[in-house]
């Protein structure tokens, strides 16, 4: 009776500060208003390989870095050994998180700090952030640092998926046993930004493209159309063509789609 009690509250409290902290977070948001408040100081990626080399080997004099990066803030909140949360409980998690950088960022105070004291040391003191950045601004900065390894990892991807050739594509479709997703997209084409903003920073959105589809995504301004898609092409950005893992082409749907509008475009290429 205790532990269904326990349960219960715990659920009533996820639901409460769920419904008034993270109504409006979002990971594009997110990092728009970190590169603008908080590039200036906590810098771009650094390779973890780098970073130890730098902290354990060089005592910091290969970087001189003052203030951690933008993955170690994502790594000492998500994962390293003073982390905070329960990592088995991702979305309470990312609620505990919330709470304690809003703490952390209004009144800070080094001994409460998640970093540990062999980085802390070469840390600059952290100033109040009050009248600085909101309290909606930080739920919006702590979901985009929550998905930022998850995020980069999945851009990377996308990335090598862009330049390999039709063979090796062919060859990873069919080890995986999934169809061919092919965007053909533009950085400067308005109704991409909209639907990797509104559909693909869905997050069943992306579990279903990883579940059945082999993605790739293809900026027609600098790189070609794999699998013989370019006579195919209607010059019509975004545009997506499904394929079977043996490269033939199922169907081709020029234009933008809603979220569920493209759950309905996945679900008919899987009948």
């Amino acid at each position: 009776m205790v532990g269904l009690m326990f349960r219960l509250t715990r659920l009533t409290i996820f639901i409460y500060l769920f419904t008034c902290s993270y109504v409006f977070a979002d990971f594009n948001t997110g990092e728009k208003i970190f590169k603008s408040k908080c590039s200036s100081c906590h810098g771009a990626y650094i390779s973890t390989r780098i970073l130890k080399d730098n902290f354990y080997n060089k005592d910091n004099k290969l970087l001189n870095l003052t203030v951690p990066t933008v993955n170690m803030l994502s790594y000492f909140l998500k994962e390293d050994s003073n982390h905070i949360g329960d990592k088995s409980d991702p979305e309470l998690q990312k609620i505990e998180i919330n709470e304690f950088v809003k703490d952390y960022l209004y009144k800070p105070n080094r001994q409460n700090s998640v970093i540990s004291n062999h980085f802390l040391k070469y840390f600059d003191k952290k100033e109040s952030m009050v009248g600085q950045v909101s309290k909606d601004e930080i739920s919006d900065i702590v979901d985009y640092l929550f998905e930022y390894k998850d995020r980069r990892k999945k851009d990377m991807q996308k990335i090598a998926l862009k330049n390999i050739s039709t063979a090796d594509i062919l060859k990873m479709a069919k080890k995986q046993d999934k169809l061919i997703m092919v965007e053909a997209m533009s950085k400067t084409c308005f109704y991409c930004k909209k639907m990797e903003k509104e559909v693909f920073s869905k997050p069943d959105i992306q579990r279903a493209i990883e579940k059945d589809f082999l993605y790739i995504k293809i900026d027609i301004d600098d790189t070609k159309l794999p699998l013989g898609l370019a006579k195919q092409y209607d010059k019509f950005t975004p545009s997506f063509f499904i394929l079977d893992k043996n490269g033939k082409l199922m169907n081709k749907y020029p234009g933008s789609w809603t979220e569920e509008d493209f759950k309905a475009i996945m679900k008919e290429n899987l009948n």
